[in-house]
């Protein structure tokens, strides 16, 4: 239980890197291998990390805001989308994704519930965004399944090595899935 609270408390509260590690802890327990592209490349270079599962790839922007996220977040991201094939022109990503933990001064159940309110805005999107506390609820209920439909989208597939979880216990839109017992623990008496 110990070894858990600095990922939820960085996925809740956290900014900068810690925020980026806990995101790339996660991401790893989903079946995905990570690179910190801001150590690899240079920390305005490109986004922060690049996130691959099977053949597919996707750029990560990892952000926070004390308040609403502003809309320009985005906008970053697609300006190291389309600059990324000049950095690795042998290594195409498939889109990219914000994750941002939003209002992170409140208490998280206090939170709007989407990172972004306006419609049209939303409907504009043209990457996947989400926040910090739906990749940990998603994680608290070892839903690695979400995570990678969250990070994949439509691209979303079953890689064999990767953790997977029975139909019945994927939920429906952001329903906490049931939790699930971790294979290694053994039930004390």
């Amino acid at each position: 239980m110990a070894a858990a609270e600095p990922i939820r408390y960085s996925l809740l509260y956290g900014t900068g890197a810690e925020l980026e590690d806990a995101v790339a802890a996660v991401l790893r327990a989903a079946g995905f291998a990570t690179i910190n592209l801001d150590d690899e490349l240079g920390a305005s270079k490109s986004a922060d990390l690049l996130a691959t599962y099977g053949s597919e790839r996707r750029m990560i922007e990892v952000t926070s805001a004390a308040g609403n996220a502003s809309e320009k977040l985005v906008g970053a991201l697609e300006r190291h989308l389309a600059t990324w094939p000049s950095l690795r022109p042998n290594e195409p990503v498939g889109g990219g994704v914000l994750v941002v933990n939003h209002q992170h001064r409140k208490d998280p159940s206090n939170r709007s519930a989407r990172v972004y309110e306006r419609s049209e805005f939303v409907d504009s999107l043209k990457v996947m965004v989400f926040s910090s506390r739906d990749l940990f609820t998603w994680w608290a209920g070892a839903n690695w399944v979400a995570v990678r439909n969250a990070i994949l989208g439509a691209a979303s597939v079953t890689h064999p090595s990767a953790p997977a979880l029975p139909p019945s216990a994927v939920a429906e839109g952001d329903a906490p899935p049931r939790k699930l017992r971790w294979p290694w623990r053994r039930k004390r008496n």
